[in-house]
This record gives structure tokens, sequence and C-alpha cells, in this order.
């Protein structure tokens, strides 16, 4: 599964529970909002096994990326109460602070139970 294929298959199981969701849009691979407000997923997906310097520039590149999404919430005037961040990968080299981390296959089941 390519990148763009793993970000359409994230987006696919959002869209079937009825969030609202962006893909490839201001540099974030995958934004999807509760349509009640109440919560947001901010995804970056990665299509291998990241080793320690690729899983530290994932980290970053998605709180970077967390910016680029509140300004698209805002443009849309959606307003979550939280937003999740969330790295989407086949595998990890450590625990990441204060984001959620999956394989693909457990994402999507997470999303669609």
């Amino acid at each position: 599964m390519s990148g763009t294929e793993l970000e359409d298959a994230v987006a696919e199981a959002f869209r079937k529970k009825g969030y609202i969701v962006f893909v490839r849009k201001n540099h974030c691979d995958v934004l999807a909002v509760k349509p009640d407000m109440t919560l947001a997923y901010l995804i970056e997906c990665k299509d291998y096994a990241l080793s320690r310097k690729q899983q530290f520039l994932a980290v970053r590149e998605l709180h970077r990326n967390y910016t680029h999404a509140l300004e698209l919430l805002i443009k849309h005037r959606l307003f979550p109460d939280k937003i999740l961040k969330v790295l989407v990968a086949k595998g990890f080299a450590y625990r990441s602070r204060g984001i959620l981390q999956y394989t693909p296959k457990a994402f999507i089941k997470h999303v669609t139970s």
C-alpha cells in the first residue's frame, strides 16, 4: 500500500463514520472532524516502518502540520473541542509523547469500530 493509498483508505474509513474529511489539503495528509465538533484527528501517514530518525522527522512534521490544520479548520469555520495528533506507520522505533501511534490495519479498525 503506497502513501496515497493509505491516506485514501484512512479517509474513506472516516467518511463511512460520517466525519468531515480533508485529504492532502494545506500540507495535512488527513484531517477528520466529527460532525458534532467534539473531536478532530490530524493524521500523518507513512507506508513504511519508521527508524528512530524517520520517526523524529515524522513527529516534527506532524507538529508543524498542526498549524496548517488550524488554518484549514478556521477557513471552513470548524471549531472542534480537541485535536488528536496521530501517526500511522507500519512500525515505530519508540513511543512518541502526546501522539497516538497506530499501524494502518489497527487504525482503520479503531476508526470503524
